[in-house]
């Protein structure tokens, strides 16, 4: 945003120096990028006026001139300008300016040889002393013609222009959320609330409810909040009076004649976008509506564009005549012709045209402040200041008829007024009367133990919002930094921050990588497991199509990171410790799953990952667990090799390995071994008590059982059975080896367990172990299981 500095001192009485108001601006407000003192761009550059044209005596495309700069005696200058004229009036960089030569690279003068004929300077081109935007060339020999400015010789030019400016060029990303703050007014607003410095300037609003009917029709309120119309008649677009050209200056805009210029000086002056129509190229009533598909459109700057039914436009009952917020049309553009014309001041929805304009590449200052969202109160403050100009500067100006379509008006914002929360969030111990003093240089009114906030602060809704502004203004630098006194206790730890700690450190010690994924997945992925996304919570404005819906497992990501992973490891570990999102009823339920999956070289992923979880429950202090077989499984799941984890009873998650369909689809031929935990019932069920068994004085002894059983059957079935079958001396069971030969055991597998057994009251003797090893026979024949 480019502020000019004459114009704030226009308005500004007792304003400090421009170096002195971009400190304050950084302190309290935002980031001065730059201030440019525009006088520093013309120094020894110069109004002249030729007195003599001759051609170069070695050259037919050069010519010899002498030139008035308002010394004694003219001086001659080598010029190849293709509009040399006697008595016209030039600039002239004299020995020792600064110039960009043809607009490339910037050169210093200095008395110089052209084809053998001294040169003391150059006659100027636009765009070779920074002015092509304010008078643009019709070709690239064309020096700047200043006939039109009658000036004593030898003025500098930026008096002879009025650019004797200091622009501040403010950083637009740290106003952002403050549309306010993109105008002239605005900033000279926030000088006062800052300095205290009065200031000369109250809105004027213009009351039109007396004009006739302006007929026009708004079929989109919903993202035209507000649309207002005037025609005004018997105007002209005569040269904009200097205090108009300033504001358009500072901003690099060049001047266009005074109808065009309004409503840049609206938009820069107020911030206000506004519009002007031709209202004689206009065909019947004006709609505003969505564009229709395929519908073309051609802009000011003579592109044509093709339209979405996405596209705001303005129209008449033939053509279209703008494109809402983003740039007007060529076929209603004002012209010098133009004799009556129809303002438009709107308000359009920033995400709406924001979207129009990136689609169709198009960047105008009016959607960089529509995109800010602008309140609703300034179109009618836009549309006075652009009638009191015209009425101003044209004879017979003529107000025909309006129009203002505001079905939703801006409601009054009222916040309460707390200054004991204001003190202690910013560290102050303001009176009431310290503290309304800030808040009414900012335009905040007290009413009753309310404060009524500006119409222009849109961004003021809340308590803590006073409780910034008030230390804004008051300067972060100024507020005394003193440590609170805190009570400090030992900070206890809850089991739900223990139980993440824990797992994240058991994990990572025993290999596994730490894992972060995205939150989302697509259609693809979930195909890839088997699935689709039926059943998932879709993203309305999904990042990209990679990110379309909110996942409900861990598993998909964890997969697609080991296949991007594999080739650089010949066995991996990972796990995700993080939310993941699914639907109970119309409700979104959040919670925390921890989920690993396992490649190793042994093609015994299932065990490897049940030992893992094992150790993983002993290391969290979970002893009362088994895994059990599951019908229900997941679509990437193993189906006959995935078990659920239940603890007391509870199913608290699965074990398993990945379908191989599904390991095939991530490029890996080996098996996978998986994990999903639910946090919630496992910081539950964590931390169990240990109870205490006595220790027995007799020996321990142990033998081996090898069982047959069907692939299909569970190998946990197997181990309780054993374990039930004499819980008083059984002491421990550990399976130790699995093997299966399609040959010789067809659909089968050899299970071989180590049984260890112990009494508290005896030793054992082979009569024991014999009854012991019947009735573990007996009890596996009843889970399908046949001893080998």
């Amino acid at each position: 945003m480019k502020i000019s500095y004459k114009v704030l001192q226009k308005y500004i009485k007792n304003i400090k120096t421009a170096d002195e108001i971009g400190k304050d601006l950084v302190m309290h407000t935002a980031e001065v990028e730059d201030i440019h003192s525009q006088s520093k761009d013309f120094l020894n550059i110069v109004y002249g006026k030729i007195k003599k044209v001759d051609n170069h005596p070695d050259a037919n495309s050069l010519r010899v001139c002498m030139v008035d700069v308002g010394e004694n005696d003219d001086i001659q200058i080598v010029c190849g300008g293709s509009n040399l004229e006697v008595g016209q009036a030039v600039a002239v960089a004299k020995i020792g300016a600064v110039v960009s030569w043809h607009g490339t690279e910037t050169v210093t003068m200095k008395k110089t040889a052209i084809r053998g004929v001294d040169s003391y300077g150059m006659i100027c081109a636009s765009e070779e002393i920074g002015l092509k935007s304010e008078f643009p060339a019709k070709d690239e020999k064309e020096i700047l013609d200043l006939s039109f400015i009658e000036a004593k010789t030898g003025t500098s030019l930026d008096k002879v222009l009025n650019k004797d400016d200091a622009i501040l060029e403010i950083d637009n990303k740290a106003i952002n959320h403050r549309p306010d703050l993109f105008s002239h007014i605005g900033i000279i607003r926030e000088i006062y609330a800052i300095s205290g410095e009065k200031f000369d300037f109250e809105y004027q609003n213009l009351d039109f409810s007396k004009l006739g009917d302006l007929k026009i029709k708004n079929e989109i309120t919903h993202v035209v909040s507000r649309y207002m119309g005037l025609k005004v008649e018997n105007v002209s677009n005569i040269e904009s009076p200097e205090y108009i050209k300033q504001v358009l200056f500072s901003a690099s805009i060049a001047s266009k004649g005074l109808l065009i210029d309004l409503s840049n000086y609206s938009l820069y002056l107020y911030g206000q976008p506004t519009h002007c129509f031709d209202a004689d190229k206009i065909e019947g009533n004006i709609t505003i509506r969505y564009a229709k598909t395929g519908e073309k459109f051609v802009a000011l700057n003579d592109n044509e564009y093709e339209l979405s039914s996405e596209d705001i436009v303005i129209a008449d009952d033939k053509k279209v005549l703008a494109l809402g917020g983003v740039i007007g049309g060529k076929s209603s553009a004002v012209s010098d012709t133009t004799k009556n014309i129809i303002i438009e001041s709107a308000n359009f929805d920033q995400a709406t045209i924001r979207k129009t304009g990136k689609r169709l590449g198009v960047r105008t200052d009016s959607l960089n402040v529509f995109e800010k969202d602008i309140v609703n109160g300034m179109q009618q403050a836009g549309l006075s200041l652009i009638v009191n100009e015209l009425q101003k500067n044209l004879k017979d100006v003529k107000l025909i008829s309006f129009s203002d379509i505001y079905p939703n008006k801006q409601k009054e914002v009222f916040i309460d007024f707390d200054l004991n929360f204001i003190n202690k969030i910013v560290g102050t111990n303001y009176s009431e009367k310290e503290a309304l003093k800030i808040l009414e240089n900012l335009g905040i009114q007290k009413i009753d133990n309310k404060l009524l906030i500006p119409f222009w602060r849109k961004d003021l809704n809340f308590k803590a919002d006073i409780a910034e502004e008030i230390a804004r203004i008051t300067g972060y630098n100024n507020i005394k930094s003193s440590i609170p006194e805190i009570n400090m206790g030992a900070v206890s730890q809850t089991n739900t921050y223990k139980i993440k700690l824990d797992s994240r450190n058991y994990f990572s010690s025993v290999g596994f990588f730490d894992m972060y994924t995205y939150s989302f997945v697509n259609q693809e992925l979930m195909n890839k497991c088997l699935s689709n996304t039926t059943g998932l919570i879709p993203m309305k404005n999904a990042l990209s199509e990679e990110l379309t819906h909110l996942r409900g497992s861990l598993i998909p990501n964890l997969m697609l990171s080991l296949e991007k992973n594999i080739n650089e490891y010949k066995s991996l570990k990972l796990f995700e410790l993080e939310k993941v999102f699914n639907l109970k009823g119309n409700k979104i339920i959040e919670n925390y799953n921890i989920s690993g999956v396992m490649l190793v070289e042994k093609d015994i992923a299932y065990y490897d990952i049940q030992n893992t979880i094992k150790n993983f429950f002993r290391f969290i202090g979970i002893y009362n667990y088994s895994f059990e077989n599951i019908q229900d499984t997941p679509s990437y799941a193993h189906k006959g090799r995935t078990a659920s984890i239940k603890v007391r009873g509870q199913n608290i998650g699965i074990i398993g390995e990945i379908h191989p369909k599904v390991a095939n689809n991530f490029s890996i031929n080996s098996r996978i071994g998986f994990f999903e935990i639910d946090v919630e019932l496992l910081e539950k069920v964590a931390y169990q008590t240990i109870k205490a068994k006595d220790i027995s004085s007799f020996q321990e002894n142990n033998f081996d059982l090898n069982f047959v059983i069907d692939k299909e059957n569970s190998t946990s079935k197997i181990k309780q059975a054993i374990e039930k079958s004499d819980s008083k001396i059984i002491n421990k069971v550990d399976l130790i080896d699995i093997y299966e030969n399609e040959e010789k055991l067809p659909g089968k597998r050899s299970l071989l367990f180590t049984i260890y057994i112990q009494s508290l009251e005896r030793t054992l003797d082979d009569k024991d172990k014999a009854n012991l090893i019947n009735e573990i026979i007996k009890n596996v024949s009843k889970v399908g299981g046949e001893l080998r």
